[in-house]
Order: structure tokens, then C-alpha cells, then sequence
């Protein structure tokens, strides 16, 4: 029997890019050599998850200090003259304060279950957001509590200990294959890909356009 919904947060519940993020990202491009836009925000997310996948267990660091070093890091390659200090502070602004999508408050208010927020993310962006938003979760998992990050599988452990819940008695539903479908099945938990952009889906997996569509 089900007992409890787990939940990604930001690029499920919270919009990844908002428009903080945006400016962001434009910023660097007039202040760099960039090409485009569109190359630094590849660069940006290729470095940020192979940094995170790399800060775990004994490792850890926090979503703060590994978006310092990866601010550092684009800064150097793509010659911006702007303070990696600088653009850390707004882009945490954006973490604390990233738009909701349109389903998200209707579906915490009929859910019958009660749901957990499992993310990537240090503590006080997550509670800035859902306090700036009135969200009421039944708890919040956050990798600088598990000290691992998705899609490494001891958050979701971590999460299960937490909510008292066995992998059968949940599900779980995220935007990202790998970390919110392929990880959290590897410890047995029946995953659900929100899958907005109507994006092809890969055999296997079950997908959902819209929270509102997650029949419990």
C-alpha cells in the first residue's frame, strides 16, 4: 500500500531557468567570450553535475561552495570579467525565490498522500522557496542533510529512513530520467518521469505531462 509521494523539486516543482537565472547567464555572455548564450549554459551544467556527482559521502560540499567553484571555473574558461562572488549571490537568489509551475500548489493541496521534496539543494534555498510560496510538504530531503546528491542512491535511502516508509510503500516523480527514474528504481521505488515537453519516452519508463495526471 502506498504510504507517501517523494517529489524533485526544482525542475519539477520550480522552474530550473528562471528568469534570475536568465539574466544571469546573459550577463556572463556580454561580459565574456562566449559565442552564444547557449554555450555557456551547456558548459555551466555539464561542470555543476560532474562537480556534484564528485562532492559526496566523505567528499560532500554543499550546492554553495560547489557553484563558488564552478562560477570560478566558467569565469577562467570563458575569460568573464565579472566577480564569480557576484553572480553566485544572484544565482542563489534565484534558487531561493524560482517560479512555481502552474500545477504545483493544486496537486499539494489534493494529494491524498503526504509528500516529501527530495532535491539537490542546501537547506535554506528549499525552505526560502517554500515559505516565499506557502507550500506545506509532510518533510523535505535535501542532499546537504543526506550529504549525497542525486543521482547517487543514498539520498533515496536516506529519504526512506526519514519518512519511515519502505521503497514499496512510495513513489517518486522528477523531470530527469537519471535522477528521478533510473536512481531512485535502483533501490526499488516506482518512478515516474514528468515528462512537460512531451519528449519521446524510452521503454520502460512511465511518464506523466502534468502532476495533476499522477493517479494515486
Amino acid at each position: 500500500m502506498l504510504k507517501a509521494i517523494f517529489m524533485d523539486f526544482y525542475g519539477t516543482a520550480a522552474m530550473e531557468i528562471g528568469p534570475i537565472a536568465v539574466s544571469v547567464i546573459k550577463d556572463i555572455y556580454k561580459n565574456s567570450k562566449a559565442q552564444n548564450p547557449e554555450e555557456i549554459l551547456e558548459y555551466w551544467w555539464k561542470t555543476f553535475r560532474e562537480k556534484l556527482e564528485s562532492a559526496n559521502g566523505e567528499n560532500f560540499k554543499t550546492q554553495h561552495e560547489v557553484a563558488l567553484e564552478n562560477f570560478r571555473e566558467l569565469a577562467r574558461h570563458f575569460h568573464c570579467t565579472m566577480e564569480p562572488e557576484k553572480l553566485l549571490e544572484r544565482m542563489e537568489e534565484h534558487w531561493c525565490s524560482s517560479p512555481l509551475y502552474d500545477d504545483v500548489k493544486e496537486f499539494l493541496q489534493n494529494c491524498s498522500l503526504p509528500v516529501y521534496f527530495v532535491t539537490n539543494s542546501d537547506n535554506r534555498y528549499i525552505l526560502e522557496e517554500i515559505e516565499r510560496y506557502s507550500l506545506h510538504p509532510a518533510g523535505i530531503i535535501t542532499s546537504e542533510e543526506a550529504k549525497y546528491s542525486k543521482p547517487r542512491k543514498e539520498i533515496f535511502l536516506y529519504a526512506l529512513k526519514k519518512a519511515g516508509v519502505s521503497p514499496e510503500e512510495v513513489i517518486h516523480v522528477g523531470d530527469s530520467l537519471e535522477s528521478d527514474v533510473k536512481c531512485p528504481s535502483s533501490v526499488g521505488i516506482r518512478s515516474i518521469w514528468l515528462n512537460r515537453e512531451g519528449k519521446p519516452v524510452p521503454a520502460g519508463v512511465e511518464s506523466i505531462g502534468s502532476l495533476l495526471d499522477l493517479v494515486i
